[in-house]
């Protein structure tokens, strides 16, 4: 014997039972097959139970037997008379139950179960027409259920007894009804929602089967529900426990009490696709054989997380026992228990929809204790999702419980409860439902796939955005050769934004930028966090807006990890740089900004391996300026100020207004941060500036005005050079902060200091320490342009990656 279930999705239209049909006819033994009913029958027949009025509950019923009669018609079997008279037959119990002034528990059984007998009667009839030897037996004369009449469980030790003495003469397939049973006095009850994979099981058990298959539209369990997870792996076994697990937390393919009456005669369960039989599907046996010894990552939504709290707990023998059976003798079923290790305090995770009652019976049941503060008001969580990670293997491989939590922290998603099962065969933690989608697809990718994701939102597209924007899209290839996946999925200049959950394209995301109408805010930015879509989002920010800025902290708070090349904020007041830093930390965010001092070069990093080393850095020189460079650069080969300045603005190398380069004050902040990170505390307005122009120059007007002025100090910067060559010297704009003092300003250097070679858009820095002096360590490059900027930008991005430790031993 063995047994077939086909689920709802398999019974869809005509075309999928045709195709059940032809499944049930390629078996050559005694077949019994438990059906379902029809897609989307039982939530009709819910609606028809609820419904108010006499009116709705017709159409309702009159919606069901249309279709019903459709699929008949498309089969060929609308002349059959005795399926018409079975149909028939149902409808009209359904209509004599609705007229009932009161419908009990069992009078809803029979209404909900109703769908799973028309799915019988239509395939039965089907069979018989295409020639196979096929008869239908009742599971409510069979499974004797107790418990909640509408959630009940088989008694097995019963059922047993009145199979063996009511035992039907098999036909050759022999078509059963799922979901359905009955009590020990004969009243029908369920056995829970989509309880028709616990029928199946059942019925292998009372039969001896020799297999248990349940056909869906999928082609087994998956490692991750794959409408969550793309590409999630197919398991091709597992063990009863891993199987009861996954079904336990949430796993759609299985109903929960599935396993056990399987598992108590070693029968072997294989979960198959009706749509594609020849896939071999997932088989669960006793025990796995095979290499994986993680089997997947589930979750249950809509859960309801309480917290029982105070000294009772801790002072009273049997406290915990006394609350889980006062909600036992309620039929509240408990999905997660939590501990303290004090026993001040106990949570537990129970279904949303049980809440308001659980709450209110606990709160009967320890009236006195809360009114005397043995126990504080209890604590209600609503809206909440239990995440786990199921397989034998948490027992035996080291690190795993580490890294579960580890991968979930990455997603900036708060733990509120652990446990871990005595089994050790999962680990489940409960957090807020809208993160449970981005908690599983972190979880997956830390164990099945090993490709880390993160995705990018970039705030500012002028010359540095679009020069990132090009970089990242050009360096995918190696990117993915190295499991990575780096996805650009939202941009936004001054005026809108383009963004995509699954990536912008390469082709069009400017074309989609320019059409947009959307503009964005913090509250949309939020929103598209909260959807769950985005994986490790980070934020950079290639503007140099100080409004952008200001919003940093907010940024963090959503989720973000920021990257900025933005000076503003690392540059204002001193109280707003340390918030930043500390939400960071205290939010588990990177903060990253090395491109606010060096562009490209990794000037932070340095310094803040030199501090941590324990060296102490008392000096710091540097040209901090690429375009400053630029232009002195090419005095220094006898170009003349104005000319070089223009020739600079030409190759993009200055602020689209010069004057934002030659007045010292992009150069100011980058020594302001740089002595920042060196631990000093200071404002910018502690910072001597010296602009590269005469202080009597002058600086209105627009930037063609200005432009056309500076001819007017040619001869000044002429004869500064000329000075400083005839003492062997040469000009440069220099940030220092040496004994306490901040200046940047032009200075004539000789040619024994570091920078005296530095010119043509380099940057460089000096560093004076404990451990580098009198010679100073010397960082040097290129520093002027958007590549060099992104360049910077793609690197600290790329610091968001998780570290990839070594594979955790098995």
């Amino acid at each position: 014997m063995k047994v077939l279930k086909f689920g709802g999705s398999s019974l869809a239209d005509a075309q999928s039972m045709l195709q059940v049909a032809d499944i049930i006819g390629q078996e050559r033994n005694n077949t019994l097959v438990v059906l379902s009913a029809i897609a989307n029958t039982t939530n009709e027949l819910q609606l028809f139970c609820t419904s108010q009025t006499s009116t709705t509950t017709e159409s309702i019923l009159e919606s069901i037997a249309r279709y019903h009669a459709k699929l008949a018609e498309e089969l060929g079997l609308s002349n059959d008379s005795l399926l018409k008279q079975k149909l028939d037959f149902v409808f009209q119990q359904l209509q004599e139950l609705k007229v009932k002034p009161d419908l009990g528990d069992s009078d809803i059984a029979v209404i909900l179960s109703a769908g799973e007998y028309l799915s019988c009667y239509l395939l039965l009839t089907l069979l018989q027409k295409q020639g196979m030897s096929v008869a239908m037996i009742d599971s409510k004369d069979y499974i004797v259920a107790e418990g909640a009449t509408l959630d009940s469980r088989a008694e097995l030790t019963r059922s047993m007894r009145k199979w063996q003495e009511a035992a039907p003469t098999f036909s050759h397939i022999n078509l059963a009804p799922g979901f359905i049973s009955a009590t020990q006095s004969g009243d029908a009850c369920l056995l829970g929602r989509n309880g028709s994979d616990y029928s199946a099981a059942l019925f292998s058990y009372l039969t001896d089967a020799q297999a248990c298959e349940i056909w869906t539209d999928v082609s087994g369990i998956h490692a991750a529900d794959p409408r969550i997870v793309e590409n999630a792996k197919l398991m091709p076994s597992m063990t009863y426990q891993e199987a009861m697990e996954l079904a336990h937390h949430g796993a759609k393919v299985l109903h929960p009490k599935t396993i056990f009456p399987l598992q108590l005669k070693s029968i072997p369960l294989r979960i198959k696709n009706t749509f594609a039989p020849a896939d071999s599907g997932t088989l669960i046996q006793p025990v796995h054989h095979g290499q994986d010894s993680i089997k997947g990552v589930s979750y249950q939504p809509d859960i309801c997380l309480l917290n029982v709290s105070g000294a009772y707990l801790r002072n009273s023998y049997g406290s915990a026992a006394r609350i889980f059976e006062t909600l036992a003798a309620k039929h509240i079923s408990i999905i997660l228990i939590s501990q303290s290790s004090s026993e001040y305090s106990i949570c537990f995770a129970i279904r949303n929809s049980e809440c308001k009652r659980a709450l209110h019976i606990l709160n009967s049941e320890f009236e006195n204790e809360i009114r005397q503060g043995q126990l504080n008001p209890i604590q209600v969580d609503k809206s909440r999702a239990i995440v786990s990670l199921v397989g034998q293997g948490l027992k035996n491989r080291k690190g795993v419980a580490y890294k579960f939590l580890q991968a979930i922290s990455h997603g900036n998603i708060n733990i509120e409860a652990i446990a871990q099962g005595s089994s050790e065969s999962s680990i489940s933690v409960v957090i807020k439902g809208e993160q449970a989608k981005q908690a599983c697809q972190l979880v997956y990718a830390e164990f099945f796939n090993r490709r880390q994701r993160l995705d990018l939102f970039i705030l500012g597209c002028g010359n540095v955005g679009q020069e990132l924007i090009r970089q990242v899209y050009a360096q995918q290839s190696f990117l993915q050769d190295k499991n990575i996946a780096l996805r650009i999925c939202l941009v936004v200049n001054s005026k809108r934004y383009v963004s995509c959950k699954d990536g912008l394209l390469e082709s069009d995301w400017q074309t989609g930028l320019q059409q947009s109408s959307n503009t964005l805010s913090k509250e949309i930015l939020s929103q598209l966090l909260a959807s769950g879509d985005y994986i490790n989002p980070t934020l950079v920010d290639c503007t140099c807006s100080e409004k952008v800025s200001e919003q940093y902290a907010d940024y963090i708070e959503m989720g973000f990890n920021l990257v900025t090349a933005n000076k503003k904020a690392n540059s204002g007041p001193y109280s707003y740089y340390q918030q930043l830093k500390m939400l960071a930390h205290q939010k588990f965010r990177k903060y990253l900004y090395e491109t606010n001092v060096g562009a490209g070069l990794p000037v932070l990093k340095t310094i803040d391996s030199l501090i941590t080393s324990g060296d102490a850095i008392h000096r710091v020189e540097g040209i901090l300026s690429g375009s400053l460079s630029f232009i002195l650069g090419q005095m220094e080969e006898g170009k003349s100020f104005s000319e070089a300045v223009l020739e600079t603005k030409s190759l993009g190398f200055t602020e689209p207004d010069p004057r934002d380069d030659l007045g010292g004050m992009d150069v100011a902040r980058k020594l302001l941060i740089l002595a920042r990170e060196v631990g000093a505390q200071y404002e910018l307005s502690d910072i001597v500036i010296e602009g590269l122009l005469p202080s009597d120059f002058n600086l209105d007007g627009s930037t063609e005005e200005f432009m056309q002025r500076l001819p007017q100090v040619d001869h000044y910067f002429a004869e500064l050079f000329a000075r400083a060559k005839s003492n062997n010297e040469t000009l440069k704009y220099i940030a220092c902060f040496n004994d306490n003092k901040l200046e940047v300003s032009l200075q004539s250097v000789s040619q024994d200091n570091p920078l005296y070679s530095v010119k043509n858009g380099e940057n460089a820095i000096a560093i004076y320490s404990h451990y580098y002096s009198p010679i100073p360590l010397v960082l040097k490059g290129y520093g002027a342009g958007a590549k060099v900027t992104a360049a910077g930008l793609f690197a600290d991005v790329l610091q968001n990656i998780p570290h990839r430790e070594q594979e955790i031993s098995s």
